[in-house]
């Protein structure tokens, strides 16, 4: 918890001071939105007073207020403590990206109901403290909610990803295949979402460039290949809009974040969906092959099962379909066998015997030779 924290707070300085340097505005990646986001799902809402403290520490070395560095830090808390409770404290929960309806989960708490409360707390105390004039208060609200938003759909599923699946892929070919979509993915998101294209891509071309190596990404590996593909081309994406190039350039930073958020939410959002998807689907036949091979063993058991015969050992009777039969009734039921009768020389010779007959020479000569024929 205290390594969590001082991350938390670290970080924290350290986007705020980049954001000014670059780009004179404050809604750069967020980095400790995703930390928190992260260790919620991992860890559940326990981590709420690390986040807190994170969160007041940052505020207080910054030089803010401490009423607005305290209604922050409770905003930022709540957050973690909502989406750990969520996510990962109830019974039966937990995320790890191969369950469609997690991911939709996911994105519609965090987009629709955590990350405005956030920022809305966050609004409250620049109110309450006057830190921030009432004409500019719907930019920065836009600009926290991009900030942190962006940064929790990057950092948490890479994180979650690589920890699930930390081998992305498992054979040689697999290795080469992985190398030429990582070349593709930089290509397409150096030029474009990102700054270096030539002549800018309108955001939506943009888009339909991007999904093909989304579905790839999905289709042919493990998740962890498909979040990271949608984190780096979504990376490529912030560092276009903060510098104005390549489809963000020539439009206002409202428009700006505007069109960053919907890059970040289609983009990112159909990599979350295609390889939940793509996990579902094989963690689905994985389990019917399981099962499969469990349902074959167990008719293996019954039909070794059915071969076992019970005789009476009185009568020499068997025991068919809940009755006692004869063992020619049970041979023509069972196995559909022609039955006619004779009579053994051992047979032959107790008749006789107990008759007084004198016994043929055929069966004479298989007596043993410790008895003697009778007279």
């Amino acid at each position: 918890m205290v390594g969590l924290a001082a991350l938390y707070a670290v970080t924290g300085r350290l986007c705020v001071a980049l954001s000014a340097q670059v780009a004179n505005v404050s809604w750069m990646l967020y980095i400790p939105a995703g930390l928190s986001m992260m260790a919620s799902l991992m860890w559940g809402s326990k981590v709420w007073p690390a986040i807190f403290v994170g969160e007041l520490a940052m505020g207080l070395s910054g030089g803010q207020p401490p009423a607005m560095s305290l209604i922050m830090a409770f905003g930022n808390g709540l957050d973690a403590a909502l989406t750990g409770w969520w996510f990962h404290d109830r019974l039966g929960r937990r995320i790890e990206l191969d369950r469609i309806q997690d991911v939709i989960q996911l994105l519609a708490a965090q987009l629709l109901i955590l990350q405005p409360l956030c920022t809305a707390i966050g609004m409250a105390a620049l109110v309450v403290t006057g830190s921030m004039p009432a004409h500019r208060l719907g930019a920065t609200a836009l600009a926290w909610y991009s900030a942190n938003i962006s940064a929790e759909f990057i950092v948490g599923p890479l994180a979650i990803g690589w920890l699930r699946w930390p081998r992305p892929a498992s054979r040689k070919s697999e290795y080469l295949e992985l190398a030429v979509l990582a070349l593709v993915t930089l290509v397409v998101g150096a030029f474009g979402p990102g700054r270096w294209a030539a002549r800018p891509i309108s955001l939506p071309i943009t888009l339909i460039l991007v999904f093909p190596l989304l579905a790839w990404a999905a289709i042919r590996f493990v998740p962890t290949v498909a979040v990271t593909a949608g984190a780096a081309l979504g990376l490529f994406a912030v560092d276009a809009a903060l510098a104005g190039a390549g489809p963000f350039q020539g439009i206002s930073v409202e428009q700006r974040m505007v069109s960053l958020n919907l890059f970040m939410s289609v983009s990112i959002g159909t990599g979350l969906f295609l390889a939940a998807a793509a996990a579902n689907d094989r963690r689905f036949e994985s389990e019917q092959a399981k099962l499969i091979s469990r349902l074959q063993a167990a008719a293996d058991q019954v039909s070794r099962l059915e071969e076992f015969v019970t005789f009476c050992a009185w009568s020499g009777r068997v025991r068919w379909k809940d009755e006692w039969v004869s063992v020619e009734r049970f041979l023509m039921e069972r196995y559909n066998l022609n039955i006619t009768h004779g009579i053994s020389d051992e047979s032959m010779r107790r008749i006789l015997t107990d008759a007084g007959i004198s016994l043929p020479q055929r069966l004479s000569q298989q007596e043993p030779a410790t008895e003697s024929a009778p007279s």
